[in-house]
């Protein structure tokens, strides 16, 4: 009796574990509304997590968003400029015009503005190639 009990709590503990591997693997991607009506900390942000990096971008209107980069292995080399840009309703890319955040370390963040584009149909903001992730789409 005591060895089949064993075997079971075994056996749950393995399950337990591999399906924890499995999802770790998956992107991980969200939406937070709140009242814009109050401060910038309460407009919408979105979230991509993968491959051990976290992107958080908030829309602050007229064509400008504050971006943060956090991790907990490696140092984040990245000069956002490059690596970003909007993809409106229409297919079209918009390159960004300045990035004013840092580059390295575990955590950044800064403006990524861009020039005027109609935000009233939905677009993405795309970031390229961060952690080996050929794209994040953060869609609004």
């Amino acid at each position: 009796m005591r060895a089949s009990g064993i075997i079971i709590v075994l056996f749950i503990l393995i399950i337990a574990a591999v399906s924890g591997c499995l999802s770790g693997n998956e992107p991980k991607t969200e939406t937070a509304t709140v009242d814009k009506t109050s401060d910038p900390d309460s407009l919408e942000k979105k979230v991509n997590s993968e491959a051990g990096v976290t992107v958080t971008a908030v829309y602050l209107g007229s064509s400008a968003f504050d971006v943060k980069l956090d991790t907990h292995s490696g140092s984040l080399d990245y000069e956002m400029a490059d690596l970003s840009y909007i993809r409106d309703n229409k297919g079209n890319i918009i390159k960004p015009e300045s990035w004013d955040g840092g580059i390295g370390g575990h955590h950044f963040e800064g403006i990524l503005k861009f020039p005027g584009f109609d935000d009233s149909a939905g677009f993405e903001l795309v970031i390229q190639d961060v952690a080996g992730v050929k794209e994040r789409v953060l869609k609004w």
